[in-house]
Formats: C-alpha cells, sequence, structure tokens
C-alpha cells in the first residue's frame, strides 16, 4: 500500500511537471524581433521607439494587424513630437521590421495664450513661472513640453496655497496644413490661503511638554495669517529636525480643516532619545592613537537647556571640554554657552597646560555664516626643560565661520571661511597684552565625477610689543597632517638656544591637491604644500610635495600621504596618515 501511494504521488509530480513545462515552452520560445528606424534620429528616434516597444517573433504571424498598430504607434510618437505631416512606411524583410521616416515640416506654436484668473493673477511667483516654460511661440509643438508647462502650473498653485486651483481652459487647435498650433490656457486659481493656527503635539494626540510653547513657536518661519508657502512648512520642518531635541518631527498641513481659507498646522513631535553618545578610535601621524568620547543632552528641560562633554586621549594631546547651552532669542540660532576645558600637549619636550573658563554667544544667519562673541579666561602652564611659566589671560573676541557641503562624510563640493581675534590687556587681569588674528580658508570642487581639486590656506598673526609675554598656546607653528606636510607636527617655527620650537609671531601655509578616483571609494593624490610659523618675512617658505592614496571608508575618508620635504633636501621621506574630511 505505501508503494502505491509513492508510485501515485511520483506520477502526480511528473504530470504537474509536464503542464508546467508546456506552459513555459512558449513564453521561453519567444524572441525579440529587431527593429531597423530609418530617417528619424534623437529625441524624435528615441521617442518612436518608447512608442513601439519590443516586438517578439510571434507578433509576425498576424503581420497585418502588427503593422497597422504600428503604423498607428510611429505616427503618434511623430504627432507627439509636433510632427503631424510625416509620412511612415513600414515593411519586413527576413523577420527584420524596417520602418522608414519622412518627418516634414514640424507644426510651430503660432499663439500661446496663458491667463491667471483670481489670487494669482497678482502674483509674483506667477508672474516669474512665465519666465521659465518650457513652451515660447515659435517653438516646435511639443506635447510632453505642453503638459510639462501645465504641470508647473498646478505645482505652483499648490505649493502657494492655492487649493482651489483649476484649468478653465487647456486646449490645442492644431493644423497640420499650415504647420501651426495655438495653445490657450486659462488657470484659475481661486483665492490664496492662509497659514491657521500651529498646533505641537505628541504622536497620541496630546499636548507635547517637551519644549515650552513660547521657543518652540520661535521655529517657525511663518505666523499664523501669512499667506501659505509649502517652502516655509519645509523649512520650519527642517528647523525642527536640525536643532536635534526631537527623534521624530512631523508638520502637516490639514488642508481638510481648513476654514475661512486658513489651514491648521499640526506639527507631531518625539523625544525618544535625549541622550547621544559617540565614541571614536583612530590614528594619526601627528597625534598617534587616539580615542575620542563625546556625549550629548542637546535637550534638558523645557526651557531648551543641553549639554555637550567630550574628551580626546593620545600620547600627543589629551583633553577634556565641556560646553553648556541656553537659548535666547532663538532656540539654535541664537544662543549662550558656558565653557569649561582643559588640555594637556606635548611637543619635542615642551609639555602645555591649558585651561579655559569662559562664556561665548552664538548667532547663526540664514546666509550659513555663524558670528560668535566671546569671553575666554585663559591659565596657559608650560612645562620647559629649565622650568615652568604660567600665564593668565583674559580674552574677549569675536569669530565669524561659514562651512558650506554637499556629499556627506565625504565631501564632493564645499568651502569654508574662518576668521577670529581676541585681545588681552595688562591692564585687566592679563600677564600680556595682544591681539591675536587667525584666519583660514577651504575650497573643494569636483569636476567630472572623477577629479578633485582641494586648495587651502591659513594665516595668522600676534600683534603685540612683547612677544616673551605671549603664552605658547597663542603662538604659531606649522608642519604635519594638516599643515606642512613633509614635517613633522609642529616643527615649524622658530627654535631656541637649545633647539626646541618655541612658535612665532606668524603663520602662512597653504595647499594645493588634486586627487583621482581610479575605482570607487579609492582616490589617488598629488599634492604640495608650503609656508611657515616665522617671525620675519625675511624668513623662507617650508615646501613639501607628495603622493597619497585616500579610500573612503563608512566613517569617512582615510589618507595616507608620503611627502618630501622639497626645500631640505637632506631630510627624508615622511608618511602621514589621518582621517576625516579635508573641509
Amino acid at each position: 500500500m505505501q508503494e502505491r501511494l509513492g508510485d501515485r504521488r511520483n506520477r502526480g509530480a511528473a504530470i504537474a511537471g509536464l503542464f508546467l513545462l508546456a506552459w513555459l515552452l512558449p513564453g521561453l520560445a519567444r524572441a525579440a524581433v529587431a527593429v531597423d528606424i530609418v530617417g528619424a534620429s534623437g529625441d524624435l528616434r528615441e521617442n518612436i521607439e518608447a512608442y513601439v516597444g519590443t516586438l517578439q517573433d510571434d507578433e509576425l504571424a498576424s503581420w497585418r494587424s502588427t503593422r497597422t498598430r504600428l503604423y498607428e504607434n510611429v505616427k503618434e510618437a511623430l504627432r507627439s513630437m509636433g510632427y503631424y505631416g510625416a509620412e511612415v512606411d513600414i515593411g519586413l524583410d527576413r523577420e527584420r521590421v524596417r520602418i522608414a521616416i519622412t518627418p516634414g515640416e514640424p507644426v510651430r506654436v503660432r499663439r500661446l495664450r496663458l491667463v491667471f484668473t483670481g489670487d494669482a493673477d497678482s502674483d509674483p511667483a506667477f508672474a516669474a513661472l512665465r519666465e521659465t516654460l518650457p513652451v515660447r511661440e515659435g517653438d516646435i509643438l511639443h506635447h510632453g513640453r505642453y503638459e510639462a508647462m501645465k504641470t508647473a502650473v498646478r505645482n505652483l498653485g499648490v505649493e502657494r496655497g492655492y487649493f482651489d486651483g483649476e484649468w478653465e481652459t487647456h486646449a490645442v487647435a492644431v493644423d497640420p496644413e499650415a504647420r501651426s498650433a495655438d495653445i490657450d490656457l486659462v488657470y484659475a486659481s481661486g483665492p490664496r490661503y492662509r497659514f491657521g493656527a500651529i498646533r505641537f503635539q505628541k504622536a497620541d494626540g496630546s499636548e507635547q511638554d517637551f519644549l515650552r510653547p513660547g521657543l518652540l513657536r520661535q521655529f517657525s518661519t511663518f505666523k499664523e495669517g501669512d499667506p501659505y508657502d509649502a517652502g516655509a512648512v519645509i523649512k520650519f520642518n527642517r528647523a525642527l529636525l536640525d536643532s536635534r531635541f526631537f527623534s521624530e518631527v512631523r508638520v502637516q498641513v490639514e488642508r481638510e480643516r481648513s476654514v475661512d481659507n486658513a489651514v491648521p498646522i499640526d506639527v507631531v513631535l518625539a523625544a525618544d532619545k535625549p541622550n547621544n553618545m559617540d565614541v571614536g578610535i583612530g590614528y594619526s601621524t601627528d597625534v598617534e592613537e587616539r580615542l575620542t568620547l563625546k556625549w550629548q543632552r542637546p535637550l534638558i528641560n523645557a526651557r531648551g537647556h543641553g549639554i555637550e562633554v567630550g574628551t580626546e586621549l593620545s600620547p600627543v594631546r589629551s583633553s577634556l571640554d565641556a560646553k553648556y547651552t541656553v537659548p535666547l532669542t532663538h532656540p539654535v540660532n541664537d544662543n549662550l554657552q558656558y565653557l569649561y576645558g582643559v588640555r594637556r600637549e606635548e611637543v619635542e619636550e615642551i609639555v602645555t597646560w591649558n585651561t579655559v573658563l569662559g562664556v561665548q554667544r552664538q548667532l547663526r544667519q540664514e546666509n550659513g555664516w555663524q558670528r560668535t562673541y566671546s569671553l575666554r579666561g585663559l591659565r596657559d602652564t608650560t612645562e620647559l626643560p629649565g622650568g615652568e611659566i604660567k600665564k593668565d589671560l583674559v580674552l574677549p573676541g569675536v569669530s565669524f565661520d561659514r562651512l558650506r557641503t554637499k556629499g556627506g562624510v565625504d565631501p564632493h563640493w564645499g568651502d569654508r571661511q574662518f576668521y577670529q581675534m581676541e585681545v588681552a590687556s595688562e591692564d585687566v587681569l592679563s600677564d600680556a597684552s595682544l591681539v591675536w588674528l587667525r584666519s583660514g580658508f577651504r575650497f573643494l570642487r569636483t569636476y567630472a565625477g572623477r577629479h578633485q581639486i582641494l586648495l587651502r590656506a591659513d594665516g595668522g598673526t600676534v600683534l603685540t610689543d612683547n612677544f616673551d609675554d605671549v603664552p605658547q598656546s597663542m603662538r604659531f607653528f606649522a608642519g604635519g597632517d594638516q599643515s606642512v606636510r613633509g614635517y613633522s607636527y609642529r616643527s615649524l617655527s622658530p627654535r631656541d638656544d637649545n633647539g626646541i620650537a618655541i612658535g612665532a609671531r606668524n603663520l602662512l601655509t597653504g595647499t594645493v591637491e588634486y586627487d583621482y578616483e581610479f575605482v570607487k571609494r579609492w582616490r589617488v593624490a598629488v599634492f604640495t604644500d608650503a609656508g611657515n610659523a616665522f617671525d620675519s618675512a625675511s624668513e623662507p617658505f617650508k615646501v613639501g610635495s607628495g603622493i597619497g592614496i585616500r579610500w573612503v571608508s563608512p566613517v569617512g575618508p582615510i589618507r595616507l600621504d608620503v611627502a618630501w620635504p622639497v626645500t631640505e633636501t637632506d631630510k627624508g621621506l615622511r608618511v602621514h596618515f589621518s582621517m576625516g574630511p579635508n573641509l
């Protein structure tokens, strides 16, 4: 009995297999037929190919009906691009289909009438749209561009709050014999809607309690009663996300709840992850092995306060920094920060300790610039072979900084500018009188997808009557991975009688680098760095040149460079290893 059941199952499986094979074989046997198109090129040819599609060999069996279908499709493809009088001949030669086209003169737009009625008639955005429409009088009638023009008008209407807008008239009158067409469009926009009340809430519909309502309203790029603008809604959503206060943000336009053309705005917020922790392990030639830790809590309380603590540990440089942030006129774009930091650095035989206690106000502008006013108390302790030197400074200062990038952790486009000034006076709790100036510039562009150019420049100066009183941390040094490659970290500066680098009054360095991507995520580089940290303009610049390789890892570029000091031929090659973006 068991064997009979097994036999039946095997026979059933075999029969099912035969049915499946019989069902699949016709499809497997189908093959595409070659189609030759003659007399059309460029966009016109591509449009015909799209309308014709793929022709299978079994369609040749009913050639008469297939030819009729092809003829209609080709004529439609030609008409859609303005060729209403084109001649089409379709033949079959040894199972190859040949389509011969004689396009003739195309139909051109003789008259274009585009009228906006309602509030859109006086809207500057619609007036500007007229200048960018893809159809003009005298153009070949292209139905795709005609539809794109209608879509552009409708999209602008939605973006600008004309939610009742509709086409009152949309017609194209074609005269094939005269090779001309008249387009008549009337867009009735109706009234422009306004922003209604903004409501902040949690995902469950309850009222949010993360931030005070007054602070939340400061994020808004519009106020109740303003004309509706979708761009302002997107900007509002982005501002809330960029604040890092919230783990989720959804700005919802409630059109169906509009009353008297006022659209309510519901903002759904979540703050499930108030703590952020970053851990990094790396290596660079300048500071050797490095461990970094950063803990951040952007939102401590409903007043918008936040805290950030970070540390860096390496054989050369170690630091601990803390920052407490209090919003002023805007939760993100204008805030007060209280600072504390300790830093230890050991270069050659000099150990420098810096302790900073300060306060600063940061103001971010819409154009990308960040302006910072600061007041720092600095204690600089320098341990020399001959003893210890302590300097105290009170440093009011101002800085301007702008960073623009595209491309995430491996930017393909970007630039940065920064300018900084701090002053100190012996008359105001300081051991030195000075003006400290620093500036920098970065420029990164990628051409043809593979060719990348990096330009970098840094400059600085200390204005003082007694440079000996200037603490070590306020002096300038050059050399290293981010300065003049081919020279060791902070090795370029004036030296004392014991040959120890003691820092300079002035700094000027520059870089020109070319990178080429030879395979995805891998680039080869050639570069030249030049500059020095110097007291006198008569001191010569140092030049370093070399080659390198870059690997774009998931956490950012990793760079390995081999450089040689061009101006000092007696010194050998130096290897530089570093991580992170160039900007």
